[in-house]
């Protein structure tokens, strides 16, 4: 059999790699690799995406939307390192089980449903199926994810199974380029290939939920080596290994965190393990309907005990979770791999002093809206990120980001300058300061205000609107209903929960298909639940209360 990298590289000198595009082989569709030896003289902008998650398909989707002769000539690559679409809603391949330390691909686990109305989560004018239920599990999403790339024909423009390994910037005249390496897999022993070009614009769509975020503590070590006689061997891992409750069956287990997964995974746990304690801040909630037993933060370890910083101890615990949260981290633009951007957990700048773009593992700056690369190493349009804004409906903020990098590539004239984007920039971090915030830390969050997340998405839409880029049809891009939708978050989730309680999920959903149909839903529930729970006051307690960061968190 001819090794297809031997093969490539006898017919193409390594100067060649550097090219543009058409001038290299790539990996097509059909799994195998080809030899592009003619280049193709029609294109004149070249984009590469990266990620297939809600961000990646949400920026291929607006970019496919520009008018066809305004992107005449565009060249659009997505790379996926995955098998499928769906970013983190694509299960762990059959039969995988997630080991530390190598990181799964995902932290889904399979009993992993929504916590927004799935009516809240869709890209513009594309609900979910007929029959899915308001707050869906991952299959349905990630299905929901994989008819959107098929209706679209967005498939042909994804390459699944490609690894970015580096994308470096090039400079020349005042511009430049991007020098992309990816690792291409096609299913047998020996089969990945690697693929270098050279691309205009790079669009970052690849999520927040990848590198597991590990707090450490002194004594660790001791603590774990030291397991009692006819004990289960002690462990303490991170969330993103956690698949199913039944691994933590009689255990005495403690779980650190309080957000969503926490909640999530004690919620699962609790009524297998011997007892469940759940270590959280000052003024943190912990998982509703349990009977955890809630502790301050951790404090150390010793051989056979956890401290806590009240000075309390527990000695019989078995497992530790850590539902710490991710990492914010871009692999492929940092070194070793690339020095695009500085990945430093304490960097001694700041948005206005950075001299080159930079990841403290929570922000990275300095960016104009959470999108463009205002470091003055390349031009603002020439790398973008997607998907980065927290706290909000990621499909249709994905796609409005979109729309405004797409019709940026088009017409870069259509951004205020650097210095106008930076001042902006600067200005939302002073509001924030100001209501006690700080972004260095909270990071992508959007937590101006409640309206912030929907305010977002108008504005990006609007300013649209006023350069002439889109017509202006007098309505907000965010629509009344998923207003409403947010404003009753809380509200929903409690109707919903009851809905279940009473078995009549198939009687709700009945029938609806439009967007239209699943808004009036949600105003019929929240109607339905406000009125029983003015007639039922005191069935209401604090379990029912959900905080705002359990949900789009």
């Amino acid at each position: 059999m001819v090794n297809i990298l031997q093969l490539v590289f006898s017919v193409v000198s390594l100067v060649s790699f550097w090219r543009r595009p058409e001038d290299v082989f790539e990996s097509l569709h059909d799994g195998y690799a080809h030899l592009a030896v003619d280049p193709s003289p029609e294109v004149t902008k070249s984009i590469a995406i990266v990620g297939a998650g809600s961000a990646g398909l949400g920026a291929l989707k607006a970019l496919l939307d520009l008018p066809e002769e305004v992107r005449e000539g565009w060249e659009i690559v997505l790379y996926e390192a995955r098998r499928d679409v769906g970013g983190l809603w694509l299960a762990d391949p059959p039969g995988y089980e997630p080991t530390p330390p190598n990181v799964p691909e995902t932290p889904m686990y399979p009993r992993v449903h929504t916590n927004t109305p799935h009516t809240t989560m869709t890209y513009p004018h594309f609900p979910f199926r007929p029959g899915t239920p308001l707050y869906p599990s991952w299959e349905h999403v990630q299905t929901y994810h994989a008819d959107y790339a098929a209706h679209y024909n967005l498939t042909p423009y994804i390459n699944l199974n490609h690894t970015v390994v580096f994308a470096k910037w090039h400079s020349h005249d005042g511009t430049g380029d991007w020098h992309v390496e990816t690792h291409a897999q096609h299913g047998n022993p020996g089969g990945e290939v690697v693929i270098r070009r050279t691309f205009d614009h790079l669009v970052v769509a690849v999520g927040h939920n990848r590198f597991p975020h590990i707090p450490t503590w002194e004594g660790t070590d001791g603590w774990l080596t030291n397991t009692p006689a006819d004990s289960p061997t002690r462990e303490i891992v991170h969330s993103v290994y956690y698949r199913e409750p039944a691994k933590y069956a009689n255990m005495t287990v403690i779980m650190v965190g309080s957000g969503t997964s926490a909640r999530d995974i004690a919620q699962q746990i609790e009524p297998l393990a011997r007892v469940v304690y759940q270590s959280v801040k000052d003024g943190k909630p912990t998982a509703p309907d349990t009977t955890v037993i809630p502790k301050p933060a951790i404090s150390y370890f010793t051989n056979d005990s956890i401290v806590f910083e009240d000075g309390t101890a527990l000695y019989d615990v078995d497992a530790v979770i850590l539902a710490t949260g991710y990492d914010l981290r871009v692999p492929f633009l940092s070194e070793p791999q690339s020095s695009v951007m500085l990945t430093d957990a304490s960097p001694d700048v700041n948005c206005t002093t950075a001299p080159t773009l930079t990841d403290n593992l929570r922000y990275i700056f300095p960016l104009y809206q959470q999108i463009f690369n205002l470091a003055p190493t390349m031009p603002p349009t020439a790398l973008t990120f997607v998907g980065l804004p927290m706290l909000t409906s990621q499909s249709p903020t994905d796609y409005a980001q979109g729309l405004l990098i797409s019709h940026a590539f088009a017409n870069e004239s259509l951004l205020p300058s650097r210095e106008e984007m930076l001042q902006n920039t600067v200005e939302r971090e002073e509001a924030l300061r100001a209501k006690g915030v700080d972004p260095y830390y909270d990071g992508h969050r959007m937590v101006l205000s409640d309206t912030e997340p929907n305010e977002y998405q108008d504005n990006l839409i609007e300013y649209l609107k006023q350069q002439g880029a889109i017509p202006d049809d007098g309505q907000r891009y965010v629509e009344e209903w998923r207003w409403f939708a947010r404003a009753n978050a809380p509200l929903l989730v409690r109707a919903w929960k009851r809905v279940q309680k009473l078995e009549e999920e198939d009687e709700w959903i009945a029938g609806i298909e439009t967007e239209e149909e699943w808004a009036d839903l949600m105003v019929r529930l929240a109607h339905w639940q406000s009125e029983w729970e003015r007639e039922h006051p005191s069935r209401l307690d604090s379990s029912d209360i959900v905080p705002n960061e359990w949900l789009y968190g």
